[in-house]
């Protein structure tokens, strides 16, 4: 039994002394556990507010996506709707166009025949001062 205390007592002398230091920075360690802990739920927390924050403003772009996709939409109408306007009016001027030349060469026509009566009358009015 002699041998079985010496190495008890050898055992609490060497080994005791290092649990309790153990046992102290264990200690140590879960209060900085607890530190850390904490921080991580305030990170937490942070990082719960950020992401509402981002899911909030998700929703304020696919809101303006879709305001814009309409805006859109309306400015392709508007622009269908001003082009048919336009070739309309084009068409109407191309006929007033023709109809101005159509009454041009009428002018042109009637200046010709005025001409040729004028010839006309001068002929006979000297036909009838010769007479």
């Amino acid at each position: 039994m002699a041998v079985r205390e010496n190495v008890a007592k050898v055992l609490k002398d060497l080994i005791l002394p290092e649990f309790q230091v153990l046992r102290s920075e264990v200690a140590k360690l879960g209060a900085r556990l607890d530190a850390i802990e904490n921080r991580l739920a305030d990170f937490s927390e942070r990082f719960q507010a950020i992401d509402a924050r981002f899911q909030s403003m998700e929703t304020r772009f696919l809101a303006i996506d879709q305001h814009l996709v309409d805006q859109s939409r309306r400015i392709d109408e508007l622009r269908a709707e001003l082009t048919a306007r336009l070739d309309h009016q084009n068409a109407r001027i191309d006929q007033v166009i023709a109809q101005v030349a159509g009454v041009g060469q009428e002018v042109v026509a009637l200046r010709h025949d005025r001409e040729v009566v004028g010839d006309i009358l001068r002929r006979v009015s000297r036909l009838e001062a010769a007479a």
